[in-house]
């Protein structure tokens, strides 16, 4: 592969996960919920879309029904979270620990061979890249159109507390679980498009999601300034897209070549610093106060 091919690749790869940092923006920022779904969900939406086009269906049919999948798992969580009062890690853990069953049972049974032979992104690194450009371009600004409507409102003061958004005559339940079932859509679109792009999928492959999530929202708050939930949004895109930009650039094969296997201690290390530096400047802003 050439390096305008590997360069071609990287963008693509990258504008796929930056849909994973809108959808933990999403619960994360406005909803104040740790949602440990999005890793099962992006794996979900992978191993779906592969399945189905590897039988033979559309690629628009299968990520149609990979992020329905996703948003059930979503809907799922959110259930037990509502309605059984279960804390949110826990409940995030029970559908992770579910779908990564189910999962796994499909890929040690009969379809093992299929999966593991197949390969979906069969087309080249440019129209994967025009193909993400396009798809990703069009849920971001549906999910920026989102967030600046009525609707994103009501998001936003059902993250503030049940009490406040029913006295305002807002559904919190609804809305939660409306929110966390988009979150996990997302992922699972994204994971879909990565297993479009790379041409292979595994049951494991949504690890580190979350984390990236997280460092993604952190970096388009160091980058940019965010001063309202425009801006927030348009960050935690931004930031999980150069994020991934740069670690594909220093893991892809083709580029630098680190390997793929340090991308979990790559997004580790990069989140602890992220911490550190975030919490040495509120320290500043704290002194400058006295």
């Amino acid at each position: 592969m050439s390096v305008a091919d590997s360069f071609f690749n990287v963008l693509a790869f990258s504008l796929a996960f930056a849909l994973v940092g809108l959808g933990v923006f999403l619960a994360h920022k406005v909803f104040k919920i740790t949602d440990l779904t999005c890793e099962a969900s992006f794996a979900l939406g992978g191993c779906t879309y592969g399945t189905l086009v590897v039988f033979g269906f559309s690629p628009v049919v299968a990520m149609i029904i990979a992020m329905c999948l996703g948003y059930f798992a979503g809907f799922v969580t959110s259930s037990f979270i509502n309605y059984i009062q279960i804390d949110s890690v826990v409940a995030g853990l029970i559908t992770v620990g579910g779908i990564q069953t189910i999962l796994l049972k499909i890929s040690s049974g009969r379809f093992e061979k299929l999966i593991g032979n197949s390969i979906i992104g069969n087309i080249s690194p440019w129209n994967n890249l025009i193909i993400a450009f396009f798809i990703v371009g069009v849920f971001a600004f549906l999910f920026y159109r989102l967030m600046e409507s009525e609707y994103g409102l009501s998001m936003r003061l059902a993250g503030n507390g049940m009490l406040i958004s029913e006295s305002m005559g807002v559904d919190s339940l609804g809305i939660v679980q409306f929110g966390l079932g988009l979150e996990n859509a997302l992922c699972a679109l994204s994971g879909a498009l990565v297993v479009q792009i790379s041409g292979h999928f595994t049951p494991n492959m949504g690890s580190g999601i979350l984390i990236f999530g997280l460092a993604s929202i952190m970096i388009g708050e160091k980058l940019f300034r965010v001063s309202g939930i425009k801006t927030a949004v348009i960050s935690s895109f931004l930031g999980a897209l150069a994020y991934q930009c740069a670690i594909k650039m220093l893991t892809y094969e083709g580029m630098y070549a680190m390997g793929e296997e340090y991308n979990s201690l790559i997004l580790a290390f990069t989140l602890i610093m992220l911490v550190a530096l975030r919490q040495d400047s509120s320290q500043k802003n704290l002194l400058k106060n006295y």
